[in-house]
C-alpha cells in the first residue's frame, strides 16, 4: 500500500509544484480546472490508507497488524514523496523560479518581491519544510485513517457470512 500511497502523494507534489511552470505547460494559466488534481491526487492517497487498513484488518482479522501496514505504508510513501519533491527542486529550480504562484506566496511573507537569492532560498526552505513534514504525515495517516478502515474491516469480517467479494 505504500508504493500506492507514495505513488498518489507524487501526483499531488508534481502537479501542485510544477502546474504553474513550463513543465507543464502552464497548466494554472492554460486549463485552471486541471489543476485540481492535486486535490484529487491527495484524496486517493488518503483514501488508499483508509483501504489499506480496512483490508488488511479484513484479511488477518487483527487492527494491531493493519496499523502497522498503515505505519509502514506512510513511512514508505512519505520517503517516496520527500525523494519526489527534492527530485523535483533540483531538476526544475529554474522553472519553479519563474512560476508567479511561488513568487506571490513569497511576496505574501516578505511584502515585497523576492530577489533571485532570496526565492532560492525560500525554494529550497519551503520544499524540504514540505518533504519532511510528510515524512510524520504519511504514520500518522496510517495509524489514524487507516486506523478507522482497520476498525471497519474487523467489524466486516466479525460479521458471518460477509464477505467483501
Amino acid at each position: 500500500f505504500g508504493l500506492l500511497i507514495g505513488g498518489m502523494w507524487m501526483g499531488e507534489v508534481l502537479m501542485g509544484n510544477l502546474g504553474g511552470t513550463s513543465v507543464f505547460g502552464n497548466l494554472r494559466d492554460s486549463a485552471p480546472r486541471l489543476c485540481v488534481l492535486a486535490a484529487w491526487f491527495a484524496m486517493g492517497a488518503v483514501s488508499i490508507t483508509a483501504i489499506g487498513g480496512l483490508v488488511t484488518a479484513y484479511r488477518t482479522g487483527s487492527v494491531a497488524t493493519a496499523l502497522r501496514v498503515g505505519v509502514w505504508s506512510g513511512l514508505i510513501s512519505g520517503v517516496i514523496v520527500f525523494v519526489t519533491g527534492v527530485t523535483i527542486l533540483v531538476l526544475f529550480h529554474d522553472a519553479m523560479m519563474k512560476d508567479p504562484s511561488n513568487i506571490h506566496e513569497f511576496s505574501l511573507s516578505a511584502h515585497r518581491p523576492p530577489t533571485q537569492a532570496e526565492l532560492s532560498d525560500f525554494l529550497y526552505s519551503d520544499m524540504v519544510t514540505g518533504m519532511v513534514a510528510h515524512l510524520f504525515i504519511g504514520p500518522l495517516l496510517g495509524v489514524t485513517v487507516g486506523g478507522i478502515g482497520a476498525i471497519i474491516g474487523k467489524l466486516v469480517m466479525a460479521r458471518p457470512g460477509t464477505d467483501l467479494c
